[in-house]
């Protein structure tokens, strides 16, 4: 077997580089899993309100530059009814640092 392996080197260079090949698009796609929304404008919404609904990872700032780059917006102004594309919101997990005893709450 080793020497049929040694003899015709480009097949196992070829298997090789397939499987690599294959890897590396599962692990992409796999990674690239994040997937962008669109919401609708309601009345009293702003660029800022939303950043602080949706952007919570990113600062305000630069949350509000890829929504309007995302949707090729020259201004900050939005209309009601109107529908953006947002990045997707992650969920994240806060640690309570506080410790709280049973029975002791007065």
């Amino acid at each position: 077997m080793m020497k049929v392996l040694k003899e015709n080197y480009f097949i196992s260079l070829f298997v090789g580089l397939s499987i690599l090949f294959i890897l590396s698009f599962i692990i992409t796609t796999i990674n690239s899993t994040e997937e962008d929304y669109q919401i609708k404008i309601e009345h009293g919404d702003s660029l800022w309100s939303l950043a602080d609904k949706f952007g919570q990872v990113k600062h305000k700032d630069a949350w509000i530059n890829e929504v309007m780059a995302m949707n090729n917006m020259k201004t900050a102004h939005i209309k009601v009814g109107e529908v953006l594309i947002v990045p997707e919101v992650k969920e994240t997990f806060h640690i309570k640092n506080g410790t709280e005893l049973a029975g002791t709450g007065r």
